[in-house]
């Protein structure tokens, strides 16, 4: 059996959404579905959904997926996905429509849209966190001595050690608090308009309304999307998700029953909370034998930064 998501994040068209770090146009959208269709039949969300829950899936049948509620794939998949009558998962983190502007997209981009590459954030980046650190009372040199890029996040090879390094000491060196002080630093130094660029980050509340209308699923993707949610307590996992199905289920007045973990973290508490909560099928973020239980809380994904190798090989 080989049946799995296709995970997607960032697309680019030039205009309104920017070109950034493993980003696709939706010409490789297109060409990526086209490939994908030589050896796996791709099936609507809903009849992915059901036959999962029933252990019904035949061989090689597979789905798409969105992560994070991002504007640029309503703007830029949607279309396309409608055009070619497939229907999608959308895993939507849900605090934005709570009046919060989450920093975990407005950072990114801000990275990419105020810097010549990757690297020159990075190096950036670190200079600050190193010069704040009577600020944030952690010596960020001291703390990454013995750290090794190769051991960390083996599952995303598409990553480079710099990738690595900076995801690290954002989730557990510096933590949250620390992470948006120097982050807030950086922006206050590159007078860059967080109010200005929000309008193009996120889907609208209208917008998901639309996707449930036409037939697309609707999932949990925690409520502010916490990079490392395997860290946090029982407690704080439930009313991170809670509020996600809460907010969800009245904006598409209907029952929520599929998840996917932010940054593939979870724990033995998460799966309890997903049962608790009425979820039947979860994804991850990475692909594996699916021999653990319970399997459908626990599907496969491949990143699309994968499909983009295979297709160049």
């Amino acid at each position: 059996m080989n049946n799995f998501g296709v995970m997607f994040h960032h697309f680019h068209d030039g205009v309104k959404h920017i070109k950034s770090q493993g980003s696709i146009c939706g010409d490789e959208l297109k060409r990526m579905i086209f490939f994908l269709k030589n050896d796996y039949e791709i099936v609507d969300a809903d009849v992915f959904f059901y036959k999962a829950i029933t252990n019904e899936l035949h061989h090689n049948q597979i789905c798409l997926t969105f992560d994070d509620a991002l504007a640029c794939q309503y703007d830029i998949a949607y279309p396309i996905l409608k055009e070619m009558g497939i229907t999608a998962f959308w895993f939507l983190y849900t605090s934005i429509y709570k009046g919060i502007i989450e920093k975990l997209e407005v950072y990114r981009h801000f990275r990419f849209s105020s810097f010549d590459s990757i690297d020159s954030f990075y190096d950036l980046f670190f200079k600050t966190a190193i010069l704040n650190k009577d600020y944030t009372g952690i010596d960020i040199e001291k703390e990454l001595k013995h750290f090794n890029p190769d051991s960390y996040l083996q599952h995303a090879s598409f990553y480079s050690d710099l990738d690595k390094t900076f995801r690290y000491t954002r989730d557990y060196v510096l933590g949250k608090e620390n992470y948006y002080l120097v982050m807030d630093k950086m922006i206050e130094e590159h007078a860059y308009d967080v109010l200005s660029n929000k309008s193009s980050l996120w889907i609208t509340e209208e917008q998901v309304v639309n996707l449930h209308k036409n037939n697309h699923i609707v999932g949990l993707h925690s409520h502010t999307h916490p990079t490392a949610m395997a860290t946090k307590p029982y407690e704080e996992q439930l009313a991170e998700y809670s509020e996600n199905k809460t907010t969800l289920e009245k904006i598409v007045q209907s029952k929520v029953s599929s998840v996917s973990y932010p940054c593939n973290s979870y724990n033995c508490d998460t799966d309890k909370i997903m049962n608790n909560l009425g979820i039947r099928l979860g994804f991850e973020a990475i692909m594996h034998d699916r021999q653990r239980q319970p399997e459908q809380l626990h599907f496969p994904r491949k990143n699309h930064a994968y499909i983009i190798k295979e297709m160049a090989e």
